[in-house]
């Protein structure tokens, strides 16, 4: 089995480099020659250019959004045999995952809709879940590189059903980073050490994955730039738009999706995730980045 792997960023550098680990023979591309050459040092092959991946077996994407998606879906199943696989691991659009399979279906390729939960710590240390949408026989084509990458692997449907799911765990996960954020500049106002504070959430009906591997961040004033305001604006817009394509909403993430542009405008695109905090900081007038959270 010969693998391919595109967009070598923050998350599709570490799973990229899991494969290589792992004893695949991977040929890597990406935009940014610097990426390209640290895989090159764990023993992936370099490619030129995109349709230089794809006469891999398995060729997985990894890159920020619908519009790279499409850049880069083209040429590449172009450059690809009938009967090889793509594996999307980015965070598009339902709609986007459809047409991908579409074009795909029709140049006799499968794919497998396969984003991914765990942040940039889970990629590095190759315990990510991933959310499939595939045929049940095309996923189990790819499961030995998956297991290399992660540690959990849930088919939720036929293709499209993965990028669904991914877009409502955002959703739930961006609510929680607010919810969290407001709690924590209350119970400073309350009089509460944040530390205090962050001590008691993970042992209260309050815990939940953001407050395990959020709250540190927060008392250390490390706003997490693995993942960045742009990319967290950007997944709120697709989950207004799933949404919108059945007809309905949420309230709690129209909310958030709005707390999140005002952060963005704030404080810009290439802020972490953990800069919205600021915004609830700023309107209760205390710090929850500080070793006290004195009121300033």
């Amino acid at each position: 089995m010969t693998l391919g792997f595109i967009g070598l960023g923050s998350m599709g550098g570490p799973m990229a480099a899991n494969l290589v680990k792992a004893g695949f023979d991977v040929t890597v591309y990406d935009r940014d020659p610097a990426r390209v050459a640290a895989l090159v040092d764990l023993g992936a092959r370099p490619a030129d250019d995109i349709a230089g991946v794809g006469g891999a077996d398995i060729v997985l994407v990894s890159v920020p959004g619908p519009p790279e998606l499409a850049a880069v879906g083209g040429e590449l199943l172009a450059a690809m045999a009938p009967g090889s696989v793509l594996v999307n691991l980015s965070t598009v659009g339902l709609e986007s995952a459809r047409e991908l399979a579409r074009a795909a279906a029709e140049r006799g390729i499968d794919v497998v809709d396969s984003p991914v939960t765990g942040a940039a710590d889970g990629a590095r240390a190759g315990t990510l879940t991933l959310m499939v949408g595939a045929d049940p026989a095309v996923l189990e084509r790819v499961r030995p590189a998956f297991d290399a990458i992660a540690t959990t692997v849930m088919h939720m449907g036929a293709v499209g059903t993965g990028t669904a799911s991914k877009l409502l765990t955002n959703m739930l996960w961006f609510i929680h980073v607010v919810a969290l954020s407001d709690a924590m500049a209350i119970a400073v106002r309350s009089g509460i050490e944040p530390a205090t504070f962050a001590e008691l959430v993970p042992q209260s009906a309050g815990a939940s994955w953001v407050s395990s591997h959020d709250l540190a961040n927060l008392l250390a004033g490390d706003d997490d730039e693995s993942f960045t305001l742009a990319l967290c604006v950007k997944d709120l817009r697709l989950i207004r738009q799933l949404g919108d394509g059945f007809g309905v909403g949420s309230d709690l993430a129209a909310a958030t999706a709005d707390r999140f542009e005002r952060a963005l405008e704030r404080y810009g695109p290439r802020a972490g995730e953990l800069a919205v905090a600021r915004l609830a900081e700023s309107a209760m007038d205390v710090s929850i980045r500080s070793a006290r959270g004195a009121t300033r």
